[in-house]
């Protein structure tokens, strides 16, 4: 049977990033994607001037229509989200569209570098934190971990006190915790945590390349639910997405093109 998600991100027309990321993904690796724009925008918002617009007052309708549908989703995937007021109607709705075998991944996207994204305050901070207890993987990166726990975000953490950081997380109510770009006190790498009360704290090491291509977040979160939908554990599912980052960039940096595009994923998605 062919896998079915429901992708719930923005839509920027231009770059590799949100749902222009997401949707090769997933034809990759065979998954239908439906979708949900919290957001439609000209660019990515590593443009000047991009146009952007909120999609609030329309995503009750879709979400409506797709119930009418009456077709199962394998997986639910959320990504962006515009405001506090999208967390209240996804938890109002989701369940409708969910079955006892429908998986959950929220990637709480709202902050990097230790400060939160210039269009949200504070309010998002306690809204995605009820949102991720209903998810069954969450994939925040270190500043949004931090958050989400309320703790500092510092240069460094031990061992022990990251596995309390993915603790106080998992038991917010996701089962699976991911913690990406978490800092090892070296500027030549980075971790990737990953977190399951049965199984413990694992590290995954990542060699940093000092550039930033927006929309990197969104292919390693769609990498590891599109994987893990077609039979992968996460701890391999995780390790390969890192993989496919690494060469990503490395190749986007070889043939010179403009970063604020993203990674070329198109040219690799397919080797």
């Amino acid at each position: 049977m062919i896998k079915r998600i429901l992708a719930i991100h923005d839509l920027s027309g231009f770059g590799s990033s949100s749902l222009m990321a997401v949707i090769p993904i997933m034809h990759r690796y065979g998954i239908q994607t439906s979708v949900l724009p919290t957001a439609l925008l000209s660019t990515n918002t590593c443009y000047p001037d991009f146009r952007y617009l909120d999609t609030t007052s329309f995503i009750s309708d879709i979400l409506v229509h797709y119930k009418e549908l009456a077709r199962p989703f394998n997986a639910i995937y959320s990504g962006f989200l515009g405001s506090p007021a999208q967390v209240d109607i996804l938890l109002k709705e989701l369940d409708k569209l969910s079955t006892a075998d429908t998986l959950a991944m929220i990637d709480p996207v709202m902050a990097d570098d230790g400060k939160l994204y210039k269009c949200y305050d504070e309010s998002m901070i306690h809204a995605l934190r009820r949102l991720i207890s209903r998810a069954d993987i969450i994939s925040p990166n270190f500043t949004e971990a931090c958050f989400l726990a309320d703790w500092d975000v510092k240069a460094t953490y031990t061992d022990t006190e990251l596995e309390k950081l993915c603790k106080l997380l998992q038991e917010k109510g996701p089962k699976n915790v991911i913690i990406t770009s978490v800092p090892t006190g070296s500027p030549d790498n980075s971790r990737v945590l990953y977190y399951h009360p049965e199984k413990g704290l694992k590290s995954f090491n990542s060699e940093y390349i000092p550039t930033f291509y927006p929309g990197t977040g969104d292919v390693f979160s769609s990498l590891i639910l599109a994987q893990n939908l077609n039979g992968v554990s996460l701890e391999a599912a995780i390790s390969s997405a890192i993989s496919f980052i690494y060469k990503a960039i490395s190749y986007s940096i070889q043939h010179g093109e403009d970063a604020r595009e993203g990674v070329l994923l198109e040219q690799l998605l397919w080797q």
